[in-house]
C-alpha cells in the first residue's frame, strides 16, 4: 500500500520550484515525489527514477 498523497504539500512544491526558476513539468514531477514521500520507508519510499527527479530539481536550484 502506497502512502497518501498530500495535495496541500503537491501544491505548495509546485508553487516554490517554479517561482524559483524550475520548469514546470519538473516541478510537477519533483512535487508528485515530495508529496507521496513515506517517512515509515528507508528513503521516503522513492525509486531510484523518484531520486533521480529530486536530484535534478535541486540543480536547478543550486544554479540560482
Amino acid at each position: 500500500m502506497s502512502s497518501p498523497f498530500n495535495q496541500n504539500l503537491y501544491d505548495a512544491s509546485v508553487k516554490a520550484l517554479t517561482d524559483n526558476g524550475v520548469p514546470e513539468e519538473l516541478a510537477e514531477k519533483a512535487s508528485q515525489v515530495v508529496a507521496s514521500d513515506d517517512p515509515t520507508k528507508s528513503d521516503l519510499g522513492r525509486s531510484d527514477s523518484d531520486q533521480q527527479t529530486i536530484n535534478e530539481t535541486m540543480n536547478y536550484l543550486n544554479k540560482r
